[in-house]
């Protein structure tokens, strides 16, 4: 049975096929989706060599019919060439060289605080004492099987405002798979849904998920007419310090790709390669070729509209456009 995973970055931990989800992509502006299902293969540590992995231990009789091969998950940046390239009787797909930001949780809150600089530490606690002086009760936290529809209904009812969800389909899943999910993850102790409110209103949320002494940091999102009140970076403080404060989690990962909010919250950042191997049908070829050009193509137009400032306010009208949908 294929799962359908929303993201590059999947891994079902007995090697059955999920989807992964190419997005073919114009800066933020999404204009269409592939779903091809692979077998994920995972980079443990006793195989971290920039050699891995070895084609020859990939075979395509492994790989079932309704699959389209293999994903190389975290491979070292230099294994395969960036953009489409054949590799013996696959064709590879190596999209981009990405970072992975994360929080490393060993130690005290207080002096993962003092990372920061003094005037930094000291306007993100203002932020944060501000709006919890204004909403003491401001936080929950959902962990039980039994809470996860109610963390559900309010988280998706946020996401369903958000850019992310109107404009890059991106948000969380508001459907009962996902639902059963997140039951599932949560009766394996392994689900902490944040949410945030004000006034008694949701407006804030984070579902994060564990895996052995890690948690990830999933889907986030708040209502943009609260934006004034910083309920992102409010949020982000309180779940560090919540994790903290269990010790039980070594690190807080952010997921692949760069944010604002990564580069301040984070202490390391890894660089690593999600691959992927298919077998070299003419269908494959040609959407592989697609979304490499798709690809380059964005990149050379963001970095343009950088150069000459234009970057930010395209997000901004995002931002904008987004809210006259919701209004509409």
């Amino acid at each position: 049975m294929i799962g359908d995973i929303s993201g590059g970055a999947v891994d079902s931990g007995k090697g059955a096929p999920l989807r992964v989800r190419f997005k073919f992509l114009l800066g933020e502006l999404l204009l269409g989706e592939w779903r091809p299902a692979f077998i994920p293969v995972v980079l443990e540590g006793s195989e971290k060599l920039p050699e891995w992995p070895a084609l020859d231990t990939l075979p395509q009789s492994h790989v079932p019919l309704d699959a389209a091969g293999y994903q190389l998950r975290r491979t070292f940046v230099t294994r395969f060439p960036r953009g489409v390239s054949r590799q013996g009787p696959w064709l590879c797909y190596s999209p981009r060289q990405e970072y992975l930001y994360f929080v490393n949780l060993q130690g005290s809150f207080d002096n993962y605080l003092k990372l920061r600089s003094p005037k930094s530490r000291q306007n993100l606690k203002r932020s944060v004492k501000k709006f919890l002086d204004q909403n003491p009760e401001a936080l929950k936290i959902y962990t039980q099987p039994g809470s996860m529809e109610e963390f559900h209904r309010d988280a998706v009812s946020i996401s369903s405002q958000t850019y992310q969800t109107l404009l890059l389909k991106s948000g969380l899943p508001d459907s009962p798979e996902f639902l059963r999910t997140m039951r599932e993850k949560a009766l394996q102790g392994e689900a902490r849904g944040y949410l945030l409110r004000a006034q008694e209103k949701p407006i804030a949320f984070a579902w994060c998920t564990a895996r052995g002494n890690a948690m990830t940091y999933q889907v986030i999102g708040y209502l943009p007419e609260y934006a004034d009140l910083s309920p992102g970076t409010v949020l982000l403080y309180l779940i560090l310090q919540d994790l903290f404060s269990l010790e039980k989690y070594c690190m807080l990962d952010f997921g692949p790709g760069s944010a604002f909010y990564k580069e301040a919250f984070a202490t390391d950042k890894l660089e690593f390669a999600d691959s992927y191997l298919l077998r070299p049908t003419m269908e494959n070829r040609c959407k592989l070729w697609l979304l490499w050009k798709t690809e380059c193509f964005s990149t050379a137009v963001g970095s343009l509209l950088d150069r000459v400032g234009l970057k930010k306010k395209i997000r901004q009208w995002m931002r904008k456009r987004a809210h006259k949908l919701r209004a509409e």
